[in-house]
This record gives C-alpha cells, sequence and structure tokens, in this order.
C-alpha cells in the first residue's frame, strides 16, 4: 500500500503501517493530556491502543495462515486508523473455504480473550494480586474487553467485513456467488448507513468505519460481478497484439517524444530480444521533468514484470490486476512476447464482448509475430 512503511516480517508476510494510525496514538495520548492526566496516564494509554494493534496484527495473521491453507498467498498486511487490512491474493471461491478464512481472524481474538482471561484469574486483581499498568480498571481485563469487541465487531454481517463475508459464505452455499455478494453487499451498505448514524451521535471512529464498509461492499459487488462476466474468457481474448517495446540502453530523451505521444502507458523493455523490464509513461515524465533525460530506459524500468500467459483465465488476470494494483500485464507464450492486457482493455472488452463473439470466433485468432520484428520499435 502507498504511503506504508514497513515494520518488518510475521511468518513470512511484510507487515507495513500507513502513515495516518499515527494520528491515532497521538489522537490517544493528546485526550488523556487534555482530560488532566499525566504523561504516565497518557504513556500507558497510547501503550493500550498499540497493544489492541497488536491484537489486530494477529487477527489479520489468523486470516492470511488460514487462506494459506488453501493455497493463497497474503501479500501483506498494513495497519489503519480503522483497523488493519490483510491482501491476500484472493478469495476462496468454495464457501467453506471463505467461511473458514472469515472466521480465522476473530477465532484469533477468541483465543487471545480467553488467553488473558486465564492470566487475570490465576495472577491478577481478580485473583488477589494487583497487575501492573491499572488505569481505569487493570491493563489486562480492559484488552480482554477490547478483543471480546473485536469478535463482536468484526461478525457484524456488514460485508466485506468478516461477519459480511461470513455471511456470502452460507448463502452461497445454497445460491450463485454473484447472487449471495450482492445480497451481502446490500445488507453490508445497510449496516454501514446505521454505524455512520451512531457515529454520527458518539464516535466519528465509527463514521470513518461505516464510509469504509460502504464503498467496499459497493465495490465488492462490482468485482464479483465483472469476474462473473469474464467467466469462459482466457486472456488471449482480451489481450492487444500491437504495441510499442523500447529498448533498454536507449536514453530517455531519445524515447520521450515517441513514449508520450502514444496512448499506450506501459512499455516492455527489451534487450537482445529480451523482455527485461516495464517502463512507465508516467515515470518517463517525472525524470524528464526532473532534469534525468540523459538517463538510460534501464535506470527507469521497473525490473518486476507483471505478467500472464494466454491461457489463465481472465477473471484470474482480473484479480491480479485489482490485487496488484498493475495497469498493464505482458502476456508471454513460451517465454515469447505475444500480447499487452491492460486494465482499460479488460473493461473495453467487456463491453464488446457480445459483438466479438459474433464477429471473431476465437478459433479464428493468431498470435502476432514477436513485436520487435514489426514497427512498433521506438529507438
Amino acid at each position: 500500500m502507498k504511503n506504508s512503511w514497513k515494520l518488518g516480517s510475521l511468518a513470512g508476510i511484510d507487515l507495513f503501517v500507513h502513515w495516518s494510525f499515527l494520528i491515532l496514538p497521538i489522537w490517544i495520548g493528546a485526550s488523556y493530556l487534555t482530560a488532566g492526566g499525566g504523561l504516565g496516564t497518557a504513556f500507558i494509554g497510547v501503550l493500550f491502543i498499540l497493544t489492541v494493534f497488536g491484537c489486530v496484527v494477529l487477527h489479520e495473521l489468523g486470516h492470511a495462515l488460514m487462506a494459506r491453507q488453501f493455497g493463497i498467498d497474503t501479500r501483506d498486511i498494513t495497519l489503519l486508523p480503522i483497523g488493519g487490512v490483510a491482501r491476500l491474493e484472493r478469495m476462496p471461491e468454495r464457501p467453506v473455504q471463505e467461511l473458514a478464512v472469515a472466521l480465522a481472524g476473530p477465532a484469533v481474538n477468541v483465543v487471545i480473550a480467553a488467553a488473558l482471561f486465564l492470566v487475570v484469574m490465576l495472577y491478577g486483581s481478580w485473583g488477589g494480586r494487583v497487575l501492573p499498568f491499572n488505569v481505569g480498571g487493570s491493563f489486562l481485563v480492559q484488552l480482554i474487553l477490547a478483543n471480546v469487541i473485536l469478535v463482536a465487531f468484526n461478525l457484524l454481517p456488514a460485508f466485506p467485513m468478516d461477519g459480511g463475508r461470513v455471511l456470502r459464505a452460507c448463502l452461497a452455499m445454497f445460491l450463485p456467488r454473484v447472487t449471495a455478494t450482492r445480497i451481502a453487499s446490500t445488507v453490508g451498505q445497510v449496516l454501514a448507513v446505521g454505524l455512520a448514524i451512531v457515529g454520527l451521535m458518539t464516535n466519528w471512529m465509527l463514521m470513518l468505519v461505516a464510509g469504509f464498509v460502504f464503498v467496499a461492499a459497493r465495490n465488492e459487488n462490482r468485482f464479483v460481478e465483472l469476474q462473473a462476466s469474464m467467466q469462459g474468457a482466457i486472456a488471449r481474448d482480451a489481450m492487444v497484439d500491437r504495441f510499442h517495446v523500447v529498448p533498454s540502453g536507449a536514453r530517455l530523451v531519445d524515447v520521450a517524444r515517441d513514449v508520450l505521444m502514444t496512448l499506450q502507458a506501459d512499455f516492455p523493455v527489451v534487450e537482445n530480444r529480451t523482455v527485461v523490464g516495464m517502463l512507465s509513461k508516467n515515470d518517463v515524465l517525472r525524470m524528464m521533468a526532473d532534469g534525468h533525460g540523459e538517463r538510460t530506459v534501464s535506470e527507469a524500468m521497473w525490473n518486476k514484470v507483471p505478467s500472464v500467459t494466454p491461457y489463465d483465465r481472465l477473471d484470474d488476470c482480473f484479480g491480479r490486476f485489482q490485487a496488484e494494483g498493475w495497469t498493464s500485464a505482458a502476456v508471454f507464450d513460451a517465454g515469447r512476447l505475444v500480447g499487452m492486457i491492460t486494465f482499460e482493455n479488460l473493461t473495453r472488452w467487456l463491453h464488446l464482448r457480445p459483438v466479438l463473439a459474433h464477429a471473431m470466433p476465437r478459433e479464428a485468432r493468431r498470435f502476432p509475430t514477436p513485436p520487435w520484428s514489426i514497427p512498433r520499435f521506438i529507438r
């Protein structure tokens, strides 16, 4: 996620914190100070909220590790002021698997609350001895309550929160996935409006969560509908086979005019007829504006090339575009560059699919010759 700092890794999954998260501990600390508490009280308040978010990280890790059991990787976990987000490569399409992934996070908080409850009963103030960090009640007692609240809140059927995904998974056992998603999304948006009303009267953080849930529910429903409309299609159906490539050793100033005059946004970078990177038009603009036109394409390109094969399912490709933030991807067949797919191509193809199905059967389509043998090579 952009504007985030990496904190480290857990179980091989990168952990990030978004810059906006810093607003929360600062606000908590300031609230204690303005309420008349001392620095010690403010410190304990900030420590408590950071500990709660430690539980949030474990919650997201629960989702990630359960998804891993079904062969689904997690790209990263990011902390935001309103909670944590685990970016899974995709959600399982089988309802039972989605149910397991959705429940894994709240289950972690149940385990944390139970373990803390046992500690408090054996050693805490409930057992006759006083725990450290007592601010308005035992620190650990408050942490138990926080985890219970996390479980209850996350299990609200407000799609795409955990409870909403549980609802969608249960519905999908009896209904088509698109229909189940539409129902869960509608329920989620209605609950989001309710949360916003409650937040307006009580806590502005609830209003932020409500806004996130409302938009996310709508986007998730649209995403599933788009994926469903791509059923039966493969990457070859939506790729373009006429596009520009650029040589890795060329200077930016030499390719800038041609790059900027085309509608193409990203350009495969080739060296000895091998694709070695991808050059973004925006990066060319930025480096030219900064006076770096003498640098070579290889210095401005991305070394990692987003790529698919012609036979990959188009709905899977669309999911990868969404999850990884791709604007385009190269299409390779047996190591040969045969096409490009852009996000615009995908959406345009959806509108033209009925026409293309009648005008050009898939069997009639052929791969082009490699792009460096046709007049599309920017020098």
